[in-house]
């Protein structure tokens, strides 16, 4: 009997002490419900920042962002960047599995590839409250407009330019070539020193075959729409003309293109955007290098220039952002507030925002090269076309090229090239 007992009492005790342990036990777990639920309260207004760019770009991107949050401390944002190698491809994956960015640094392409309907980002006039819309023209904001939906603000616009070393071009007693038969001409003398007279990546190899196509024939390789307009036997053509720039030196193989053989000298000169003028034009001078900057070469009585204007980049913001409100402030603020203009300067080239040109001009803003540049471009903007998507397009690039090298290294004839870019061109831009 007292055995039973005692086994009811240890019984009792064992089922107060479990009560104890859970009661204790659902205390805490209340208390790490209520912590957490006061952490998401603190931190629902969470934003994700997408860029690319070289180190700098980053170093300062970060910095703005940290200022944003200085004085927005009810606002969190966290951020994704990288260079621009594989970039594209990588957008490509969140766009499509849509874990893209809450604000994005976009390339002016991607507007027809991604909301040609103007429903593939967010409309920022519905957010007129947040964003400055009036430092910008109508114009500007019409580059990224689609269907009547603005979705996304252009940070500077760009074309090419063209600098060369102008001791080097001394040297052989050669003025900056304004036509492609000087190009020609200083190539050949270049040549006999294995120096090159440009150096360049593949797109804008590319673009520059693509002007002297368009110089050539009178019409436009891709039409608005993006559909492809070249003809077998014009890429034919253009093949060969492709091949005598490079063997006659004026081009160096794209493969071969090292930047350090263009600070050197060895590269006398390149096409690169505006907004590269730092690392191509100001990266010279500062070495002492003289530095001469020339628009585009033309034949003569072309009936079009080949050349073409854009937006640099833009800022856009995810059709699917949880916080416009707080996405839309963060925009504006890259765009248009004076801390983050002047830690980005002329980086990305000149600002579009007026507001962004006013800052920078107390900042000595007409005194850089990239001014001149913009200045330049501006003057001829009459003899350019807005750049259609599938020129920049990744994909058509690299068919050309790398059906191109075919010709180049013997292994195929201009006209077997010819036919293979024909038809997987145009099927791309069918897609």
């Amino acid at each position: 009997m007292r055995n039973l007992e005692r086994e009811h009492i240890l019984m009792v005790i064992l089922i107060f002490m479990l009560g104890v342990s859970a009661a204790i036990m659902l205390q805490r777990e209340n208390g790490r419900i209520s912590l957490a639920d006061s952490i998401s309260d603190r931190h629902e207004k969470i934003l994700l920042l997408s860029w690319w760019g070289n180190d700098p770009r980053h170093e300062y991107t970060m910095d703005g962002v940290n200022h944003f949050t200085d004085i927005n401390p009810d606002i969190i944002v966290n951020y994704r960047y990288g260079e621009w190698t594989g970039y594209e491809k990588k957008t490509k994956v969140w766009m499509l599995s849509e874990s893209e960015a809450d604000v994005m640094q976009i390339n002016y392409a991607w507007l027809d590839e991604y909301s040609a309907d103007g429903t593939g980002f967010y409309d920022l006039n519905e957010l007129a409250d947040y964003i400055d819309l009036n430092t910008f023209t109508e114009e500007q904001k019409a580059y990224g407009t689609r269907n009547g939906h603005l979705n996304a603000l252009p940070i500077a616009m760009n074309s090419h330019v063209f600098y060369y070393n102008q001791d080097v071009l001394d040297d052989y007693d050669l003025s900056a070539p304004m036509s492609w038969n000087e190009m020609f001409d200083a190539g050949k003398k270049l040549k006999k020193d294995d120096r090159y007279l440009l150096g360049m990546g593949k797109k804008q190899t590319f673009l520059l075959l693509i002007a002297y196509y368009e110089q050539s024939t009178g019409k436009a390789m891709f039409d608005s729409d993006g559909s492809f307009n070249a003809t077998p036997d014009e890429i034919s053509e253009l093949l060969v003309f492709y091949g005598k720039l490079l063997e006659d030196h004026v081009l160096c193989p794209v493969d071969s293109f090292e930047r350090a053989d263009y600070m050197n000298g060895e590269i006398v000169g390149t096409m690169c955007w505006i907004s590269d003028t730092p690392e191509y034009c100001d990266a010279l001078e500062e070495n002492g290098v003289r530095v001469t900057r020339c628009l585009y070469p033309m034949l003569p009585d072309a009936k079009r220039t080949g050349w073409y204007i854009k937006p640099a980049t833009m800022w856009a913001i995810s059709k699917d952002v949880k916080h416009p409100a707080e996405a839309a402030a963060l925009l504006n603020y890259l765009l248009n507030d004076p801390y983050m203009i002047k830690l980005q300067g002329v980086e990305k080239g000149i600002p579009a925002s007026s507001k962004a040109v006013e800052v920078l001009d107390a900042e000595g803003l007409k005194d850089t090269n990239e001014y001149a540049a913009t200045e330049d471009i501006m003057a001829h903007s009459s003899e350019m076309n807005i750049i259609v998507a599938n020129m920049e397009k990744e994909d058509v690039i690299e068919i050309f090229k790398q059906n191109a090298d075919e010709f180049i290294f013997g292994r195929m004839s201009a006209d077997e090239c010819a036919d293979i870019i024909y038809e997987e061109i145009k099927k791309t831009c069918a897609e």
